[in-house]
């Protein structure tokens, strides 16, 4: 029996102890197991348990321990109840005095919280024993009795690890000190900076600061200003507070790009030696009108057997990025870029992202390649992968191949609708195997010379994006399935996985539940999870025109389980695939680097092999930086949404209520997706009922109602920037 199966059975025997009476559900044994625990292996460790006839089924995935086979179990481990998934953990010991745990600050009342996988509730530090501690920091910690149902206090016992290290914030001078306080809300306290380290800072100005220290004697954390910030903009102060708080950044160390002076521009002969030359077969790229950078380019020619051949062609960023250079540890550190509705924080210095990686037109660039042969139906007879050389013959916007699609004409119109042909064969393919149809929405921005919105709106997914997202989903697939072969023949230790998980049926369920209360719609059984893409398909197809649908398709996508990167492969579920991978975005993505790399060590024999453990930490990493990197882009968009409704006092939109608690309710306005909150007691001198099934308030007279999905008009009443904030007033 593999080591791996021997471990989980214990830690699954150990949640059981000695309790024959005690009932575990599969969800809360996954909930209970240590984050990284694969659905998978839990099912077959379950699956042994029984043939071992240590537990038993009692209900569907319900699991109890069988009487008299106690002398084999572990000694008995203290009940616990499932963790919150969706915050980071560290690990829970049992009959343990010290606990390692990580940091959570409220936004609203400051209170502070450390989460510690497998204790019930977050701990609380009681008022008068504030800790010297940031959002995110990862402490030793003692705790009060550990009761059920009892949210346990915390004292701190050491820091193991800080989060912050730069904060920007505003000078605070005394006659005899200088304070920063910071930007971020989840950092309450104000950084005292040494008169050696103000850099001559006014008053009043806004400054970066680098994080020092932290005695746990003393009030303030202490830090030093690195530089004195052009404060006439605040939106743009603003807006690298959110990258610096979560660790990103625009500029880099003169190291790393210092480094790059070496790096060769020209085309060499040593690589065409190798290289598939496609430099002259038709190549063209489809991006964003305000792209910069292009990962991926798209090859078709008819061949002479009367075939056609597609080539996705990706930048070869690993021939520039090497192993251990300092340009790659910094791209590591990062995982991603971050696209902040006005500025970009990239993986790569812009000389790789904007120039020798980017797939421009016109020039000869490096690419590696996912090459499919197919007749003109676009049934696959044979794929390879390999490295080329291109040279894109024209570079269109998404809305110049738009129009070709539609007007059936144009520069390469054969080749485009021959793409777009076979993209749509492929994506009826995807959706019978079981994909599900989420109709995603991207919130986009127009601004004025001073960086400040003029226009919020919704883009629009058209065929001309949809098309080249077919193709690199394929793409995707094709990498992935031969990674995983060549991990079956262990040509390499391990490979690079974008797995996403079957759905919670309890998430499934609240979203069935609050489908029925928003429109009276009826979802259909979704009891079991491998048949839920089916169900949710014909739901959302059905419900498609109404005015709820958007907001019932955002609700339906957090339904689902987070995808991550994994070297376990477990398949993709929302898109309907037993392989999948990240193999087409290495510009802004590192999982993709790691990806090509393993690709270049089956195919070209490079001497680099990641061993497993090394590989999976940093799949872990990459996973943790892609879920900061969302969160700056919603706060980005959110502040900026707010900008915009700033400069719209009294103005009136029409919105759907998106929430509801007892105070007052939230409103998405429809065109531009800004949310705003009414907050009743402010209009209205009549109490309101809030029914927490319907998600509705109603008035206490009975002659007015809200419910969750109404559509209503309002009028933007007050704005707070700093806060992120809005607040409408109902219109008559």
């Amino acid at each position: 029996m593999p080591k791996q199966t021997e471990q989980l059975e214990t830690k699954i025997l150990k949640l059981f102890g000695t309790d024959s009476h005690k009932i575990f559900s599969f969800e809360t044994l996954l909930g209970l197991l240590p984050q990284k625990t694969r659905k998978e292996k839990l099912i077959h460790s379950l699956d042994i348990l029984k043939k071992q006839k240590k537990i038993k089924e009692v209900e569907r995935f319900k699991f109890q321990l069988v009487k008299g086979d106690t002398k084999d179990n572990v000694s008995s481990h203290q009940e616990v109840k499932p963790v919150k998934l969706d915050k980071p953990k560290s690990k829970f010991i049992p009959n343990q005095k010290v606990y390692e745990g990580i940091i959570d600050i409220s936004n609203t009342s400051g209170a502070v919280f450390v989460i510690i996988e497998g204790v019930e509730r977050d701990a609380i530090f009681r008022q008068r024993e504030m800790p010297k501690v940031f959002q995110g920091d990862r402490v030793k910690v003692s705790l009060s009795d550990v009761k059920p149902g009892k949210r346990p206090e915390a004292t701190l016992v050491d820091v193991i690890e800080r989060k912050v290290h730069k904060i920007i914030g505003k000078v605070h001078k005394t006659e005899r000190d200088t304070f920063v306080e910071p930007l971020s809300r989840k950092i309450k306290q104000h950084f005292y900076i040494a008169f050696q380290d103000t850099k001559n800072a006014e008053n009043d100005q806004y400054v970066l600061v680098e994080f020092k220290e932290w005695n746990l004697s003393e009030k303030s954390p202490r830090g030093r200003i690195i530089e004195i910030l052009d404060g006439s903009a605040f939106h743009n102060i603003e807006m690298e507070s959110i990258l610096i708080e979560k660790g990103f950044q625009k500029s880099f160390d003169p190291k790393v790009i210092e480094e790059l002076n070496d790096v060769s521009k020209k085309i060499e002969k040593s690589e065409l030696s190798y290289r598939l030359d496609y430099r002259n077969v038709t190549t063209l790229t489809i991006d964003p009108a305000d792209a910069r950078d292009f990962d991926d380019a798209i090859s078709l020619q008819k061949l002479e057997n009367g075939n056609y051949e597609i080539g996705v062609h990706i930048a070869d960023v690993s021939h520039f990025v090497k192993p251990h250079t300092e340009v790659d540890k910094e791209a590591f550190n990062r995982a991603t870029s971050v696209y902040l509705p006005d500025r970009v924080a990239p993986m790569l210095p812009e000389l790789l992202s904007n120039d020798l990686c980017s797939l421009n037109p016109k020039v000869e660039r490096y690419a590696f390649a996912a090459i499919f042969e197919m007749d003109e139906n676009g049934k696959i007879i044979n794929e390879k992968i390999a490295k080329t050389v291109i040279k894109s013959n024209h570079r269109f916007s998404y809305e110049e191949a738009q129009e070709i699609i539609e007007t059936q004409k144009g520069n390469f119109a054969e080749e485009i609708l021959f793409l777009d042909k076979i993209a749509k064969i492929w994506r009826a393919e995807r959706y019978k195997k079981g994909a599900i149809k989420f109709a995603t929405t991207e919130v986009r921005f127009k601004f004025d010379d001073k960086g400040v919105p003029i226009e919020v709106y919704e883009k629009v997914q058209k065929d001309s994006n949809l098309l080249i997202e077919d193709f690199m989903l394929k793409a995707n697939v094709c990498v992935a399935t031969f990674l995983s072969n060549y991990v079956e023949q262990k040509k390499i230790h391990a490979g690079v996985y974008r797995n996403h998980d079957l759905p919670s049926l309890e998430k499934l369920q609240q979203f069935s539940e609050t489908a029925f209360r928003l429109g009276k719609h009826k979802v259909k059984s979704l009891e079991d999870p491998k048949k839920a893409a089916s169900v949710l398909n014909a739901f959302l197809d059905e419900i498609k025109d109404t005015p709820e649908a958007p907001i019932l398709n955002q609700l339906a996508i957090r339904s689902m389980a987070k995808a991550n990167y994994s070297t376990t492969n477990i398949g993709h579920y929302g898109l309907g695939y037993a392989f999948y991978t990240h193999f087409t975005s290495p510009i802004r993505r590192y999982p993709d680097l790691l990806v090509h790399r393993l690709l270049d060590k089956i195919l070209y024999q490079t001497k680099y092999n990641y061993p497993k453990d090394i590989l999976e930490q940093m799949c872990q990493h990459c996973s943790i930086q892609e879920k900061n990197a969302a969160d700056c882009e919603r706060e980005g968009i959110k502040y900026k949404q707010v900008e915009y409704l700033s400069y719209r006092i009294g103005k009136t939109f029409q919105g759907i209520i998106s929430g509801a608690i007892q105070s007052g309710f939230w409103v998405e306005l429809i065109d531009n997706k800004c949310e705003g909150f009414v907050e009743l007691a402010a209009q209205f001198k009549e109490e309101f009922v809030y029914d927490a099934q319907k998600i509705s308030l109603t008035s206490s007279k009975g002659k007015r109602s809200f419910f969750y999905g109404d559509v209503i008009t309002i009028e933007v009443a007050k704005v707070h920037l700093r806060d992120k904030k809005v607040w409408f007033k109902v219109v008559d």
